[in-house]
């Protein structure tokens, strides 16, 4: 698995947070937050966190079953402590999701 040095994360989590925060908590708003942030490049959990998703694992669930192509490969990273984790990297597949009207 790749290792990722904190300061490169680091950098990354300025650049997105900078383009748009979270403008809410509810699960809609973290489920569209997610999809916008997707869109632009995959993100790990640790990302996610960082930019306000608490638990992103469940809102990737949420939105695989309204239809979008998720895929979750896994790489190390290291924590705001300096501890090294395995941690899940979500890649959006396909842009489109099923309507169930």
């Amino acid at each position: 698995m790749n290792n990722i040095p904190t300061a490169d994360i680091s950098a990354k989590k300025h650049s997105d947070a900078a383009a748009q925060p979270l403008q809410g908590t509810s699960y809609a708003t973290q489920r569209s937050f997610i999809l916008q942030r997707l869109r632009e490049h995959p993100h790990s959990t640790l990302e996610l966190r960082a930019l306000g998703i608490c638990s992103p694992a469940p809102r990737i669930n949420e939105l695989r079953n309204q239809g979008y192509v998720i895929e979750t490969t896994r790489r190390h990273e290291y924590d705001s402590a300096g501890v090294v984790h395995s941690i899940a990297v979500y890649t959006l597949l396909t842009d489109t999701h099923k309507h169930n009207d």
